[in-house]
Order: C-alpha cells, then sequence, then structure tokens
C-alpha cells in the first residue's frame, strides 16, 4: 500500500508542474467556459501527503455530468490535471491527425498499415505483370484465330479490312450481286469442310454426327412489287427459320440454292432481312508462358453475318469468332502431357498469390479498424463540442474523421482479393474469363497505386496538388455541368446533320468520341477533309460547326477550366504559407502546443491480468492500489 502512495505523490507532483502552463485560450469557441476549484488539488494533494490513500478527497463540479465527462484513462492521468478535460481532447484529437512518423514518434506506434501498402504496391504490381503477359498470351491467340478465319471463310479478304488498320475499312466488304451472294455461302460451306487440310493452323471439327452449319435467316412475310400501280405491298412482321446443313469431308457440289429449294424454302433477296452462317471449330492453345504453360481447348463458334437491313443493294458481310475454353477437353489433355520442368516457378507464383490475399486481408482488417476508430472519435468529439461550448460541428468538420483513403484502400483490397482468387481458379482450370480477372487486378493495382499519394500529403511539398484537387473538386463539377450542356449541344447537332453525310458522326458515340479528339488537337485536318461535298448547304455548315466548336472550347472553355484549378491552386498555396486553419475543430486541435515527442501522448500498457484485477478490486468507488486517479 505504501508504494501506490507513493506513486500517487509522485503523479501530484507531475500535475502540480503541468498546471502552471495548462492554461488555453478558447477565442473562438463559445462563451461557455469550465470552471474548476484550486482546493480540489489542494486537497488532495494535502491527504496525498499525510500517507492516507483512503482520505483521498476529490471535489467534483457543480454539474455531476460534466465530471462524467472527465477521461478515466490513466495514461492521461500521469500527465494531465483531472479538470483539464479540455487540453485531454485537444491531444486526443492532435494525435488521431498525426501522420504516421509522428505517431511513432508520440507513442512508439509502428506505421503497419504504411509497410503493408508498400508491401503492397511491390507484390501485386508484380502479379499484375506476370499476369498480364498471360492476358496478352491469351487476348493475341484468339485475335490471331480470327483473322485466320476471315481469311480462309472470306474469299477476296484483304488485309486493309483487318481491325488492326487504322482507318478501319472492315465494313466496306460487301456482296453486290445474287450470284456472287450464292457463291460467298458455297465458298464458306467448302472451306468448313475442306478445313483440316486447307489451314495451317491446328483445327479440328466436331464428331461427324454433330458437324453442321446452321443457317439462320430472318425475312418479312410480305415484301411484293405491284408494278401496275407502281407500290408496293409490304408486311413486314420477321419470320426466323432455321436450317441445317450436314458437313461431309468433300463438299466441293454444295450448292446453297438447291439445298434451300430442297428445303422448301427459296431466299428471296426482297424479303430477306439478315442471314447467317454458324459453326464450330476446336483448336487448342499451347502457352509458351512459365506461370501458366499448360495447354488450353479452345472452341470457337464461328459466325458470317449477311445484313440487308437497309435494303440498300449492298449486303455487309462480317465475320465473329466467340471463343471459349472447353474445361473436360483441357483437363483430358493435361492428363495426357509430361511433367512440366518450371513446377517451382509456378509453386512461386501461387505462393505470391496466397501471400496477396493475407495481404489484402490484414489491410483491410487495419483500415477498418481504424475507420471505426474514427467513427467513435467523432462521436465523442460532437458530445464535447455539445456539452462545453453549446457548439455543433458543421458537416466539414464531421466528414474530416471520415479517412476517404482508407475506403479507397478498402476497395483495392477487395478487388486485389477477388481478382487473386479467380487467378488461383484459372490455374486450377475451374474458371476461364481471363477478362473479368484482369480487370478486377487492373483495377486493384490502380486504386494500390492511387492510395500511396495519402502518404505523400503528409509532407507540405506533395499535400498541395492533392489538397487543390480535393478544394477545386466542387468548382470543377460545377464547370463541368455547363460545359457539358454546351458539349452535349454540339454532339446532338452535329450527329444528326453530318451524321449522314461524315463518318465520324454516323453514331451518337463516335461523334461524342470525335469531338472530345477534336479538343485535344487531334486528327483535325482529317475530320475536315472526310466531310461529304454532295450536299453545299451541309458542306458549309459543317466548315462554321467545326470551326466554332474548336475555337469555343479549345480557346474558351479549356482556358476557363484552367483558371478555376489554378485560382485554387494559389488559394492552397497562399493558405499552406500562412498557416492559417480552416475552421473551429482545427482551431481547437492547434491550441495544443505539446509536440509528438514530450511524452505527453505515451500510453502505458497493461498486461490482461492487470486490468481483471483493477476492474474486480474497484468497490464502493473506494479507490485502492488498482484504481486510476481519475474516476
Amino acid at each position: 500500500m505504501s508504494s501506490a502512495v507513493a506513486r500517487r505523490a509522485a503523479v501530484s507532483h507531475s500535475i502540480d508542474r503541468d498546471r502552471s502552463g495548462s492554461e488555453v485560450s478558447r477565442e473562438g469557441l463559445g462563451s461557455a467556459r469550465v470552471d474548476y476549484q484550486p482546493s480540489n488539488s489542494t486537497n488532495m494533494r494535502n491527504n496525498l501527503t499525510s500517507g492516507d490513500p483512503n482520505g483521498i478527497s476529490i471535489q467534483r463540479d457543480d454539474s455531476e455530468e460534466m465530471s462524467q465527462e472527465r477521461l478515466t484513462d490513466s495514461a492521461y492521468s500521469n500527465c494531465y490535471t483531472p479538470p483539464q478535460v479540455e487540453n485531454m481532447m485537444q491531444r486526443e484529437l492532435k494525435y488521431f491527425f498525426m501522420n504516421p512518423y509522428e505517431k511513432y514518434k508520440a507513442r512508439g506506434r509502428k506505421p503497419w498499415k504504411l509497410c503493408i501498402q508498400i508491401l503492397k504496391i511491390v507484390l501485386v504490381t508484380t502479379q499484375l505483370v506476370v499476369f498480364g503477359t498471360d492476358q496478352f498470351s491469351v487476348v493475341t491467340f484468339m485475335e490471331e484465330n480470327t483473322k485466320a478465319f476471315e481469311h480462309i471463310f472470306l474469299p477476296d479478304w484483304q488485309s486493309a479490312f483487318d481491325s488492326g488498320v487504322y482507318p478501319n475499312t472492315k465494313s466496306q466488304y460487301a456482296l453486290y450481286e445474287t450470284d456472287e451472294f450464292f457463291e460467298h455461302v458455297d465458298y464458306v460451306v467448302k472451306q468448313y469442310s475442306n478445313l483440316n487440310t486447307v489451314a495451317i493452323g491446328t483445327y479440328v471439327l466436331p464428331p461427324e454426327p454433330e458437324r453442321q452449319i446452321l443457317v439462320y435467316t430472318e425475312e418479312y412475310t410480305k415484301f411484293d412489287v405491284v408494278t401496275k400501280y407502281n407500290c408496293y405491298d409490304l408486311d413486314l412482321k420477321i419470320v426466323k427459320n432455321k436450317t441445317y446443313i450436314d458437313v461431309t469431308t468433300n463438299m466441293t457440289g454444295f450448292h446453297l440454292k438447291d439445298f434451300m429449294e430442297e428445303q422448301n424454302h427459296t431466299i428471296k433477296f426482297d424479303r430477306l432481312k439478315f442471314m447467317s452462317l454458324n459453326f464450330t471449330i476446336n483448336s487448342v492453345h499451347v502457352k509458351n508462358s512459365k506461370s501458366l504453360s499448360d495447354p488450353d481447348c479452345v472452341e470457337f463458334h464461328v459466325k458470317v453475318h449477311y445484313d440487308n437491313t437497309p435494303h440498300s443493294g449492298r449486303i455487309a458481310v462480317k465475320l465473329l469468332a466467340d471463343d471459349k475454353i472447353d474445361e473436360p477437353c483441357t483437363k483430358h489433355t493435361r492428363s495426357h502431357i509430361a511433367d512440366l520442368d518450371d513446377y517451382g516457378w509456378r509453386t512461386a507464383i501461387t505462393g505470391l498469390d496466397v501471400i496477396i490475399i493475407i495481404l489484402c486481408l490484414v489491410s483491410s482488417i487495419l483500415c477498418s479498424r481504424s475507420l471505426y476508430n474514427g467513427y467513435l472519435l467523432k462521436k465523442k468529439t460532437i458530445n464535447f463540442f455539445d456539452r462545453h461550448y453549446q457548439k455543433k460541428l458543421s458537416r466539414s468538420e464531421k466528414m474530416t474523421f471520415l479517412n476517404l483513403w482508407y475506403v479507397m484502400i478498402i476497395i483495392s483490397d477487395v478487388l486485389t482479393l477477388a481478382g487473386t482468387v479467380a487467378k488461383i481458379l484459372i490455374q486450377e482450370q475451374k474458371f476461364s474469363d481471363y477478362d473479368t480477372v484482369s480487370l478486377l487486378l487492373g483495377a486493384g493495382c490502380f486504386l494500390v497505386w492511387f492510395g500511396i499519394i495519402r502518404y505523400l500529403g503528409f509532407f507540405h511539398s506533395y499535400s498541395i496538388p492533392v489538397i487543390t484537387l480535393k478544394v477545386a473538386m466542387p468548382n470543377v463539377m460545377r464547370f463541368l455541368i455547363c460545359a457539358s450542356i454546351m458539349y452535349l449541344a454540339y454532339a446532338f447537332c452535329g450527329w444528326v446533320v453530318l451524321g449522314p453525310y461524315h463518318k465520324k458522326f454516323r453514331t451518337m458515340g463516335i461523334t461524342i468520341a470525335c469531338m472530345f479528339s477534336l479538343i485535344n488537337g487531334d486528327d483535325m485536318f482529317a475530320t475536315f477533309e472526310a466531310m461529304s461535298e454532295t450536299n453545299k448547304l451541309i458542306y458549309y455548315f459543317s466548315q462554321l460547326y467545326l470551326y466554332s466548336f474548336i475555337s469555343l472550347f479549345i480557346y474558351v472553355v479549356l482556358s476557363l477550366f484552367i483558371a478555376v484549378i489554378m485560382d485554387t491552386y494559389e488559394t492552397v498555396k497562399e493558405f499552406h504559407e500562412r498557416g492559417e486553419c480552416e475552421n473551429d475543430l482545427q482551431v481547437f486541435i492547434k491550441q495544443c502546443d505539446d509536440s509528438p515527442d514530450s511524452g505527453c501522448f505515451r500510453v502505458e500498457t497493461e498486461s490482461a491480468t492487470r486490468k481483471f484485477l483493477r476492474r474486480c478490486c474497484k468497490r464502493n468507488n473506494q479507490p485502492n492500489e488498482y484504481t486510476p486517479l481519475m474516476d
């Protein structure tokens, strides 16, 4: 018992020493004050000096609710006078808004979240690079097979029609005569039947009973020309028809016209709206990547479209190839291949995925805990200001306790975690959607890198750009709303007026993309040059339209947009140089002059046994050796 009395005497000495410089100015925070009687600490010191621990007399304030607001943490009692709730609140808020380095100096707290984010950047980026290599291999395989199918099944196909050529001229491939149409369909059927001998690639046709070509047609019910009255008798109701062609090894004598007549179906181009040939081709993708080197069985669903919807005398032809991983075939194929020499590399890749999953889980837990602690401190601060100053925090002051950087990190962890699990499933042949995995991993990596800006924002030189974007966002959004109205006005006008005469304005989406490229100075002369001169009125209107749009948005709108951001930048820069506070909460926190390394922020660690004994030995509010100085 004597040791506890000596400890409390030392605490009382520290309290007397701290009281001399603890008066805090409350200018601008309201006129309400907490009045404490000096006799409280005097009686306390007399009782402690007399060695009677049971004789401690702490006089309460007139209001019992005021005494309940006092913090009961024994760590604070080592540095502060019990009535000085304001100082304690200031220090608690100041510690909450410290950067990781200041928190380390204040309490020796390790910056675990920072270390985890740095480690995540290295590992997630490595994972993304490895998977990106595999993704490129898969996508390249699919695209090159599509090009091969176009050259095999479409006669007179030219390299200029390939999708990689700019500007894309694939839409120019079309048919114009009836004989040309039937010859084209016959050519597709013959090439498909002889695919194993014609194609260079490794292609396998389905077994003989299932080797079929589906002929799908959409026709109008009635589309007749009444010559006598020079008019048309139309019934535009769509009739759909499906016909299957059994494909044998050699179909050199096949003719679609004769085949359709045998099926009691005649193709009339006046009624024909759309026709397609659908067939299946199997192949294998042998990857040369170490992480995903096992072959995949791929099933291509090829469709040759003949579009006669406009009835303009021109049937546009287009080939599409949808790919799908054949999982049963893949498992069967892998069971017959020899053991690979890169087992160690693939094990390392799987280990990397597991480590990333663990890091994402830990990072999400730590960030969620910080968000919860911020929520608790916000409620405590709101109650403190309401009770002591009769003042409510503004919405912006409340939002300072919600760290959106932590929210973004949690989102990146969820995306990375989902992408990593899907990547493991791909390796185990239980999932085959590479695009979904690349989207999840790419978005997660993007947010991981973006989250590092939070830690750069703690430094004065790096924080100005981040704060500028944050402060300028409301003005930027209002400006963009006004600019978007003008932008859409030009877009609708250009689409309706110039669309029929200019290929860059054919659809609303293409029109918006073309206008955005013009704002950035891209392809200006080509846009002017591609305008048709068949209609002089539209041509002169297009010149006025393009010149006015480019001048308005490049010289006026973009300049004003930059001016809005620069004005905010100058304001933020001046604010940082002058060191002014923005709101009352920051004024309140700034009044705490304790530096992080002063030792006043230190928290004494308490074992679980001591905490249990302290709670169990507290009886009838009588202090003992386990009772904190403040209650």
